[in-house]
Protein backbone atom coordinates (compact mmCIF):
# COMPACT_ATOMS: atom_id res chain seq x y z
CA UNK A 1 0.00 0.00 0.00
CA UNK A 2 0.98 3.47 -0.50
CA UNK A 3 1.98 5.34 2.38
CA UNK A 4 2.61 9.72 2.70
CA UNK A 5 6.13 8.39 1.87
CA UNK A 6 5.08 7.93 -1.61
CA UNK A 7 3.97 11.72 -1.74
CA UNK A 8 6.95 13.46 0.10
CA UNK A 9 9.10 11.69 -2.41
CA UNK A 10 7.52 12.49 -5.57
CA UNK A 11 7.42 16.23 -4.03
CA UNK A 12 11.15 16.39 -3.26
CA UNK A 13 11.96 14.96 -7.33
CA UNK A 14 10.19 17.78 -8.55
CA UNK A 15 11.90 20.09 -6.75
CA UNK A 16 14.93 18.93 -6.47
CA UNK A 17 14.74 18.19 -10.11
CA UNK A 18 16.87 14.65 -10.01
CA UNK A 19 19.66 15.88 -8.08
CA UNK A 20 20.22 13.37 -4.84
CA UNK A 21 21.04 15.48 -1.35
CA UNK A 22 24.09 13.78 0.58
CA UNK A 23 23.28 10.97 2.62
CA UNK A 24 24.42 8.87 5.88
CA UNK A 25 23.12 6.33 7.87
CA UNK A 26 22.24 6.27 11.80
CA UNK A 27 24.78 3.85 13.38
CA UNK A 28 24.98 3.32 16.89
CA UNK A 29 23.32 3.82 18.85
CA UNK A 30 19.87 4.09 17.57
CA UNK A 31 18.39 7.55 18.67
CA UNK A 32 15.72 5.81 20.78
CA UNK A 33 13.61 9.06 22.23
CA UNK A 34 12.71 12.17 21.68
CA UNK A 35 15.61 13.93 24.00
CA UNK A 36 18.67 11.82 22.67
CA UNK A 37 21.14 14.19 21.90
CA UNK A 38 24.36 12.18 20.56
CA UNK A 39 24.51 9.29 18.34
CA UNK A 40 26.57 7.93 15.87
CA UNK A 41 26.40 8.69 11.89
CA UNK A 42 28.48 6.75 9.20
CA UNK A 43 30.68 8.98 7.30
CA UNK A 44 30.14 12.12 9.69
CA UNK A 45 33.95 12.99 9.53
CA UNK A 46 34.10 13.05 6.24
CA UNK A 47 30.60 14.51 5.35
CA UNK A 48 29.40 17.86 4.97
CA UNK A 49 27.87 17.40 8.58
CA UNK A 50 29.81 20.14 10.58
CA UNK A 51 28.50 22.23 13.80
CA UNK A 52 25.77 24.66 12.47
CA UNK A 53 24.74 22.11 10.17
CA UNK A 54 20.85 21.32 9.88
CA UNK A 55 20.29 17.62 9.18
CA UNK A 56 17.19 15.74 8.63
CA UNK A 57 15.79 12.02 9.78
CA UNK A 58 12.26 10.96 9.01
CA UNK A 59 10.43 14.36 9.10
CA UNK A 60 12.84 15.89 12.25
CA UNK A 61 15.12 18.53 11.59
CA UNK A 62 18.32 18.53 14.03
CA UNK A 63 20.76 21.76 14.27
CA UNK A 64 24.23 20.17 14.78
CA UNK A 65 25.98 21.65 17.66
CA UNK A 66 29.13 19.35 17.75
CA UNK A 67 31.32 16.40 15.91
CA UNK A 68 33.64 14.40 16.88
CA UNK A 69 34.60 11.56 14.68
CA UNK A 70 31.21 9.97 13.69
CA UNK A 71 30.11 11.53 16.68
CA UNK A 72 26.95 14.24 17.05
CA UNK A 73 25.43 16.41 19.10
CA UNK A 74 22.17 18.15 18.19
CA UNK A 75 19.31 19.91 19.02
CA UNK A 76 16.50 17.93 18.75
CA UNK A 77 12.79 19.03 16.65
CA UNK A 78 14.59 22.03 14.88
CA UNK A 79 13.20 24.54 12.83
CA UNK A 80 9.21 23.78 13.49
CA UNK A 81 9.86 20.30 12.99
CA UNK A 82 8.97 17.53 15.87
CA UNK A 83 11.11 15.54 18.33
CA UNK A 84 10.36 11.79 17.27
CA UNK A 85 9.47 10.11 20.36
CA UNK A 86 9.97 6.86 19.32
CA UNK A 87 12.96 7.81 17.98
CA UNK A 88 14.83 6.44 15.14
CA UNK A 89 16.44 3.29 14.63
CA UNK A 90 19.91 1.99 13.51
CA UNK A 91 19.91 2.75 9.58
CA UNK A 92 18.06 5.44 9.39
CA UNK A 93 18.28 7.83 6.45
CA UNK A 94 20.07 11.42 7.47
CA UNK A 95 19.60 14.01 5.21
CA UNK A 96 22.65 16.32 5.26
CA UNK A 97 21.30 20.25 4.85
CA UNK A 98 18.43 19.27 3.64
CA UNK A 99 16.68 22.16 1.03
CA UNK A 100 13.17 20.52 1.60
CA UNK A 101 12.89 19.31 4.75
CA UNK A 102 10.00 16.45 5.01
CA UNK A 103 7.73 17.93 7.57
CA UNK A 104 7.56 21.16 5.43
CA UNK A 105 6.20 18.96 2.30
CA UNK A 106 3.70 17.47 4.44
CA UNK A 107 2.49 20.84 5.51
CA UNK A 108 2.28 21.81 1.66
CA UNK A 109 0.28 18.48 0.80
CA UNK A 110 -1.96 18.88 3.55
CA UNK A 111 -2.47 22.63 2.44
CA UNK A 112 -3.43 21.16 -0.89
CA UNK A 113 -5.45 18.82 0.09
CA UNK A 114 -7.61 21.09 1.69
CA UNK A 115 -7.44 23.70 -1.82
CA UNK A 116 -8.68 20.53 -3.43
CA UNK A 117 -11.68 20.56 -1.90
CA UNK A 118 -12.70 23.90 -2.00
CA UNK A 119 -15.92 24.73 -3.93
CA UNK A 120 -13.84 26.21 -7.35
CA UNK A 121 -11.86 23.17 -8.00
CA UNK A 122 -15.06 20.64 -6.89
CA UNK A 123 -13.00 17.73 -5.65
CA UNK A 124 -13.90 15.67 -2.23
CA UNK A 125 -14.69 12.55 -0.46
CA UNK A 126 -18.53 11.23 -0.37
CA UNK A 127 -18.93 9.88 2.90
CA UNK A 128 -21.99 8.55 4.74
CA UNK A 129 -24.25 8.51 7.92
CA UNK A 130 -26.88 7.16 9.30
CA UNK A 131 -29.27 7.53 12.65
CA UNK A 132 -33.28 5.28 13.12
CA UNK A 133 -35.78 7.87 12.15
CA UNK A 134 -38.82 8.36 14.78
CA UNK A 135 -42.02 10.30 13.75
CA UNK A 136 -41.89 12.15 17.06
CA UNK A 137 -38.24 13.99 16.16
CA UNK A 138 -37.78 16.51 13.70
CA UNK A 139 -33.93 17.36 14.23
CA UNK A 140 -31.10 14.83 14.23
CA UNK A 141 -27.35 14.94 14.99
CA UNK A 142 -25.10 13.69 12.03
CA UNK A 143 -22.42 11.75 13.64
CA UNK A 144 -19.60 12.80 10.78
CA UNK A 145 -16.94 11.16 13.15
CA UNK A 146 -14.84 14.79 12.74
CA UNK A 147 -15.51 15.11 8.99
CA UNK A 148 -16.50 18.36 7.79
CA UNK A 149 -19.48 17.94 5.60
CA UNK A 150 -19.11 20.60 2.54
CA UNK A 151 -22.88 19.83 1.93
CA UNK A 152 -25.37 16.82 2.00
CA UNK A 153 -25.40 14.92 -1.41
CA UNK A 154 -29.12 12.25 -0.66
CA UNK A 155 -31.23 11.59 1.73
CA UNK A 156 -33.03 8.06 2.04
CA UNK A 157 -34.36 5.68 4.13
CA UNK A 158 -34.75 2.30 4.18
CA UNK A 159 -38.49 0.93 3.35
CA UNK A 160 -40.34 -1.69 4.90
CA UNK A 161 -40.11 -4.83 3.38
CA UNK A 162 -37.33 -3.47 0.55
CA UNK A 163 -34.45 -2.19 1.76
CA UNK A 164 -33.35 -2.09 -1.13
CA UNK A 165 -35.80 0.45 -2.81
CA UNK A 166 -34.12 3.38 -0.69
CA UNK A 167 -36.74 6.09 -1.09
CA UNK A 168 -35.64 9.72 -1.16
CA UNK A 169 -36.92 11.95 1.97
CA UNK A 170 -38.06 14.65 0.25
CA UNK A 171 -37.61 17.63 2.23
CA UNK A 172 -34.83 18.26 4.73
CA UNK A 173 -32.17 20.97 5.79
CA UNK A 174 -29.05 20.96 7.14
CA UNK A 175 -28.25 23.58 9.69
CA UNK A 176 -24.71 24.03 10.96
CA UNK A 177 -22.82 24.94 14.32
CA UNK A 178 -26.17 24.02 16.56
CA UNK A 179 -25.80 23.64 20.23
CA UNK A 180 -23.35 20.63 21.25
CA UNK A 181 -26.10 19.52 24.03
CA UNK A 182 -28.96 18.75 21.70
CA UNK A 183 -26.55 17.92 18.79
CA UNK A 184 -22.92 16.28 19.79
CA UNK A 185 -21.74 16.97 16.38
CA UNK A 186 -22.80 20.43 15.87
CA UNK A 187 -24.49 19.55 12.71
CA UNK A 188 -28.37 19.60 12.77
CA UNK A 189 -30.42 17.84 10.06
CA UNK A 190 -34.05 19.05 10.09
CA UNK A 191 -36.46 16.32 8.05
CA UNK A 192 -39.62 17.95 7.08
CA UNK A 193 -41.00 15.26 5.50
CA UNK A 194 -40.80 11.22 7.72
CA UNK A 195 -39.87 8.21 6.51
CA UNK A 196 -40.96 5.06 8.15
CA UNK A 197 -40.24 4.40 11.66
CA UNK A 198 -38.11 2.67 13.42
CA UNK A 199 -36.04 2.37 9.98
CA UNK A 200 -32.52 3.80 9.33
CA UNK A 201 -32.02 7.23 7.21
CA UNK A 202 -28.65 7.41 5.38
CA UNK A 203 -27.22 10.24 4.52
CA UNK A 204 -24.58 10.55 2.01
CA UNK A 205 -22.87 14.14 1.90
CA UNK A 206 -19.30 15.74 0.63
CA UNK A 207 -16.59 16.19 2.61
CA UNK A 208 -13.02 17.51 2.33
CA UNK A 209 -9.73 15.45 1.57
CA UNK A 210 -8.53 14.23 5.51
CA UNK A 211 -4.50 15.55 5.37
CA UNK A 212 -1.76 13.24 6.20
CA UNK A 213 0.47 12.19 8.40
CA UNK A 214 4.14 10.64 7.94
CA UNK A 215 3.29 7.12 7.73
CA UNK A 216 0.09 7.70 6.72
CA UNK A 217 -1.65 4.90 4.38
CA UNK A 218 -2.96 6.92 1.35
CA UNK A 219 -5.76 4.09 0.51
CA UNK A 220 -7.52 4.41 3.45
CA UNK A 221 -6.76 7.46 5.30
CA UNK A 222 -6.86 10.07 3.16
CA UNK A 223 -10.21 10.14 0.67
CA UNK A 224 -8.56 11.03 -2.01
CA UNK A 225 -9.53 8.87 -5.50
CA UNK A 226 -6.44 6.68 -6.78
CA UNK A 227 -6.57 8.51 -10.28
CA UNK A 228 -5.83 11.55 -8.46
CA UNK A 229 -2.86 10.94 -6.22
CA UNK A 230 -0.18 12.83 -8.79
CA UNK A 231 -2.78 16.13 -7.64
CA UNK A 232 -1.19 16.54 -3.92
CA UNK A 233 2.35 16.56 -4.63
CA UNK A 234 2.42 18.97 -7.64
CA UNK A 235 0.50 21.10 -5.65
CA UNK A 236 2.82 21.06 -2.82
CA UNK A 237 5.68 21.65 -5.14
CA UNK A 238 3.93 24.98 -6.46
CA UNK A 239 3.94 25.52 -2.99
CA UNK A 240 7.04 25.39 -1.78
CA UNK A 241 8.46 26.48 -4.92
CA UNK A 242 7.07 30.25 -4.02
CA UNK A 243 9.46 30.54 -1.44
CA UNK A 244 12.34 28.50 -2.52
CA UNK A 245 13.65 27.88 -5.99
CA UNK A 246 13.97 23.99 -7.67
CA UNK A 247 17.20 22.88 -7.83
CA UNK A 248 18.23 23.51 -11.21
CA UNK A 249 18.12 27.02 -10.24
CA UNK A 250 19.92 27.32 -6.80
CA UNK A 251 22.08 30.46 -7.40
CA UNK A 252 24.17 29.18 -4.84
CA UNK A 253 24.94 25.63 -6.66
CA UNK A 254 26.11 27.56 -10.03
CA UNK A 255 28.83 29.69 -11.44
CA UNK A 256 28.85 33.06 -11.41
CA UNK A 257 28.80 32.79 -15.36
CA UNK A 258 25.10 30.83 -15.27
CA UNK A 259 23.62 32.93 -12.22
CA UNK A 260 23.55 36.24 -14.96
CA UNK A 261 22.46 34.00 -18.07
CA UNK A 262 21.39 30.58 -17.55
CA UNK A 263 19.75 31.43 -14.32
CA UNK A 264 17.48 35.29 -15.69
CA UNK A 265 14.99 36.65 -13.79
CA UNK A 266 12.08 35.15 -14.31
CA UNK A 267 13.19 31.67 -13.98
CA UNK A 268 11.51 30.33 -11.27
CA UNK A 269 7.90 31.93 -12.83
CA UNK A 270 8.54 30.07 -15.59
CA UNK A 271 9.40 27.09 -14.12
CA UNK A 272 6.57 27.29 -11.76
CA UNK A 273 3.63 27.60 -15.14
CA UNK A 274 4.16 24.17 -16.44
CA UNK A 275 3.45 22.85 -13.51
CA UNK A 276 0.38 24.68 -12.57
CA UNK A 277 -0.87 24.12 -16.18
CA UNK A 278 -0.44 20.33 -15.13
CA UNK A 279 -2.23 20.50 -12.24
CA UNK A 280 -4.86 22.74 -13.50
CA UNK A 281 -5.90 20.10 -16.09
CA UNK A 282 -5.73 17.45 -13.41
CA UNK A 283 -8.08 18.94 -10.99
CA UNK A 284 -10.20 19.37 -14.05
CA UNK A 285 -10.01 15.80 -15.34
CA UNK A 286 -10.85 14.55 -11.94
CA UNK A 287 -13.47 17.28 -11.06
CA UNK A 288 -15.40 15.94 -13.99
CA UNK A 289 -14.97 12.61 -12.93
CA UNK A 290 -16.58 13.04 -9.47
CA UNK A 291 -19.72 14.68 -11.53
CA UNK A 292 -19.70 11.77 -13.74
CA UNK A 293 -19.77 9.47 -10.58
CA UNK A 294 -22.39 11.71 -8.97
CA UNK A 295 -24.69 13.61 -10.90
CA UNK A 296 -26.06 17.09 -9.78
CA UNK A 297 -29.27 16.80 -7.80
CA UNK A 298 -32.00 19.28 -7.59
CA UNK A 299 -31.31 19.97 -3.56
CA UNK A 300 -34.31 19.02 -1.37
CA UNK A 301 -33.72 21.89 1.60
CA UNK A 302 -36.11 24.58 3.55
CA UNK A 303 -37.26 26.13 0.37
CA UNK A 304 -39.18 22.86 -0.65
CA UNK A 305 -40.90 22.65 2.80
CA UNK A 306 -44.30 21.88 2.04
CA UNK A 307 -47.10 24.32 2.14
CA UNK A 308 -48.72 22.92 5.24
CA UNK A 309 -45.05 23.69 6.71
CA UNK A 310 -45.51 27.23 6.23
CA UNK A 311 -49.16 27.62 8.49
CA UNK A 312 -49.35 30.26 10.97
CA UNK A 313 -46.95 32.37 9.21
CA UNK A 314 -47.62 35.90 7.89
CA UNK A 315 -45.91 38.20 5.70
CA UNK A 316 -44.76 41.59 7.55
CA UNK A 317 -45.39 44.49 5.17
Amino acid sequence: MSTAQVWIDETREMLLSGYVEELLLVTSPAVTNATNKAFEISGASSSGIVPGVIIEIGTELMYVQTVSGTTVTVIRGYGGSTASTDGHSVDSIVRVSPKFPAHRIINAINDDLSDLSAPNNGLFQMQTTTFTYNAAVDGYNLDTSGKEILSIYSVTYADVGSEASEPDVMNWRLKRNRETSSFASGNALILYTGAWPGQKVNVSYKSTFTPITNGATLQTDVGLPTTAYDLPPLGAALSLMTTAPIRREFIDAQGSSRRAEEVPPGAISASMRDLRSRRDYRVQSEAARLVAQYPAMWSRNSANRPSSQWSGFRREL
